[in-house]
């Protein structure tokens, strides 16, 4: 079964890129903000939803930025970057599974690639290229 998902690279005034922190007892790594694409929604409403439920902040699509498939838990997964800007709010934790948020350079998450999650491993393999 594939599972097909979208979030937002939202980058603050330095270019750094801003990831939430899940501390799960299953998972404990940085990742993109997002999730699974409901029925009846398109991949941009996602990414946009998954935002406002995860950081309580209202996003505005600038760009698709692209799309990579990986595997976790036995699921296959198609996960879509969109490029974002804050149009309203302050970032702030809205979900339980969350602990922090933090904006990294790309050089910060190319050094610490154990920590984040697939897709977010993904994302900076190719940015980095």
């Amino acid at each position: 079964m594939k599972i097909k998902l979208a979030g937002c690279i939202i980058r603050n005034s330095e270019g750094k890129i801003l990831l939430i922190h899940r501390n799960t007892p299953k998972r404990n790594q940085w990742e993109i903000p997002g999730g699974k694409i409901d029925e009846n929604e398109n991949s941009e409403e996602t990414a946009k939803r998954e935002v406002k439920e995860e950081l309580g902040i209202d996003v505005e699509i600038i760009d698709r930025l692209g799309e990579k498939e990986f595997s976790e838990d036995g699921y296959s997964m198609n996960y879509i970057w969109f490029s974002a800007k804050i149009i309203s709010g302050e970032p702030k934790l809205m979900e339980d599974a969350f602990d922090e948020f933090k904006y990294f350079s790309l050089d910060e998450l190319k050094s610490m690639k154990e920590k984040l999650s697939p897709n977010a491993r993904n994302f900076v393999q190719e940015y980095s290229k």
